[in-house]
Formats: C-alpha cells, sequence, structure tokens
C-alpha cells in the first residue's frame, strides 16, 4: 500500500506537468519511463517506502548504477533533469520536508559543433561569381542560384531534367528521396539565372530535349556531385570566402537564414524535404498558407527584389 502511495504522487506529478506546463505526450511518456526506472530502483534496492527516506546518497547512488548500467550522457542528464523535477514538486507541495536532489549535478554532454554556414552577403558573392559572359558561368550562376532558391539537396538537383522546370509558372518539380516529388518555388533571380543558361544552350543550336539533363558537364553527361562540390569550391575561392563549404552549405545556410526572418518549421521541412515527425502534421490545416506565399515573405533572395 506504501510503494502505491510512492508511485502515486509521480502519477500526480506528471499529471500537473501535462496541464500546467503544456508538454507533448512524447514527453511525459519519456519522464514517466524515466520516473518509473526511478521508483522502481527505490523500492528494490534500497527499501524506501516513502519519499521521505530518499537521501542524497540514494539518489547519486541511483546516478552511477545509470552509468554502470552503460547509459549514455544524454540518457542520464535527461533522466536527473526528471528526477530533479519529481523531488522539487515533493518540496513545494509539502509531501518532503528536503530536496535530495537539489545538488545533483547534469551531466555534460559533448555537443556537436555547428556545421559552417554562410551569411547573405557571403551567399550573394558566391551567386555573383560566375562569369555570366560565358556559357559555362550561365550553367554555374543557374545552379547556384537554384540549389540556394530551392535548399534541394545535392542528389536531388543532379537528377533534375529540362522538363522539370516551368519558368512561366515559376516553379521546378524535384524528385526526392523515396520518390517523393516536391513543386518548388523559384525566386525571380533564380528564374532569370534559369532562362539566361537555357538561352544560351538554344543559341549555341543544341536542341532541347526535355528528357535531358538540365546541368551537364562540358561533355554532355549528367553533373555528378563531386562535380557540384567543385564548381563550389572554385567559385568560394573566387569570392573569397574562407568557410570551409559543401555541397550541403547552401541547404543548411538557407535553413539558418528562413529560420532568421521567422519563417515556420512547418514551411522549411515542406520547402526541404524533411519528414516531419510531429503526429499533428499528418491532419489537414484549413487556415494553412500556400507554400509559394509563405516563400515570397520569408526567402532572402525573394526579399531582394
Amino acid at each position: 500500500m506504501v510503494n502505491k502511495q510512492l508511485r502515486k504522487l509521480v502519477d500526480h506529478f506528471l499529471d500537473l506537468l501535462n496541464k500546467e506546463r503544456g508538454l507533448s505526450s512524447n514527453t511525459i511518456e519519456a519522464y514517466r519511463g524515466d520516473l518509473t526506472q526511478y521508483t522502481d530502483y527505490l523500492i528494490s534496492k534500497k527499501q524506501c517506502s516513502v519519499w521521505q527516506d530518499v537521501t542524497e546518497v540514494i539518489v547519486l547512488n541511483y546516478m552511477y548504477f545509470l552509468k554502470d548500467s552503460g547509459c549514455a550522457p544524454s540518457t542520464i542528464a535527461r533522466k536527473a533533469a526528471a528526477i530533479r523535477g519529481l523531488h522539487r514538486y515533493l518540496l513545494i507541495s509539502k509531501q518532503t520536508t528536503a530536496d535530495p536532489a537539489y545538488s545533483l549535478e547534469l551531466p555534460k554532454i559533448q555537443r556537436n559543433p555547428l556545421p559552417p554556414l554562410l551569411t547573405t552577403n557571403q551567399v550573394k558573392q558566391l551567386l555573383d561569381a560566375p562569369d555570366l559572359r560565358t556559357k559555362i558561368g550561365k550553367r554555374d550562376r543557374a545552379l547556384l542560384e537554384v540549389l540556394y532558391a530551392t535548399g534541394m539537396r545535392v542528389s536531388e538537383c543532379i537528377r533534375l531534367d529540362a522538363a522539370h522546370v516551368n519558368l512561366d509558372l515559376e516553379f521546378i518539380r524535384c524528385l526526392g528521396k523515396k520518390g517523393n516529388e516536391r513543386i518548388l518555388p523559384l525566386d525571380s533571380l533564380a528564374i532569370s539565372a534559369l532562362r539566361m543558361y537555357i538561352e544560351s544552350l538554344i543559341q549555341d543550336g543544341e536542341k532541347i530535349d526535355l528528357n535531358q539533363p538540365l546541368f551537364m558537364n562540358r561533355m554532355n553527361k549528367r553533373l555528378t556531385r563531386q562535380g557540384i562540390w567543385k564548381i563550389l569550391k572554385h567559385y568560394a575561392d573566387q569570392a573569397d570566402i574562407s568557410v570551409s563549404i559543401s555541397p550541403e552549405t547552401l541547404r543548411k545556410s538557407l535553413t539558418a537564414h528562413l529560420l532568421q526572418n521567422g519563417a515556420p518549421l512547418e514551411f522549411i521541412d515542406e520547402l526541404m524535404g524533411r519528414q516531419h515527425t510531429s503526429a499533428t502534421m499528418q491532419y489537414p490545416r484549413p487556415n494553412r498558407l500556400p507554400l509559394k506565399k509563405v516563400y515570397a515573405m520569408y526567402h532572402p533572395r525573394v526579399k531582394l527584389k
């Protein structure tokens, strides 16, 4: 009976988190699992029958138990946060007279460094670097504009065919992972660069086959990932950009710039072709703005017009 009371206070704490802090159901369930494991340890290993039995030494012993069990630092940090919150609640609600987790320090977590990003000025310098007096320069300008306009992956970009572009309706059709298709808006600068590039092909007497690759190398073969990497590196050097650049740099930089402009995460995920994990994304949203309209509100290159 006493043990049931001990578990019951955990349920009260979780109900409080759900009602007053509005945490997601996934977070609540994660806390529930962490605190259930903690309570089981207190009952079976330390013979605690009420929360008053828990001491600072017992809490520390539990942390060592988690570490010896092979838990990752991030997992231990999450469990420690749940335990600290529980004991703070028990003290404030006068279920206990002391907080044994008060001095509990969260383990330090090794965080991955932020990826190298370009500023909007550096993006402009990079995109302005190709020499538009040459056919290759026109191709490269169109390529770079499309990458930054859409945020598409390089693997998606090299699969583009001429038929995927509709300059009159200002969109490009992108085939993503597992064959998923996205219709992506294009800003006026990307449209202008694409039109200039395509017209250069026609002027050279090359007949445009809608099934041909959109971006081709000097041998009229589809550009490769390595080829695009070399193009980026070449123009980064020309623009005197010191940031280490890769095919993913423009995509990640665009994400950062959209966030800085206040773009909703839902829009960014849709533009980039990322799968949203929230269950609420599965339901229709009647007030949702069209992608093209949101694009015009937040994309940095649109704001340059």
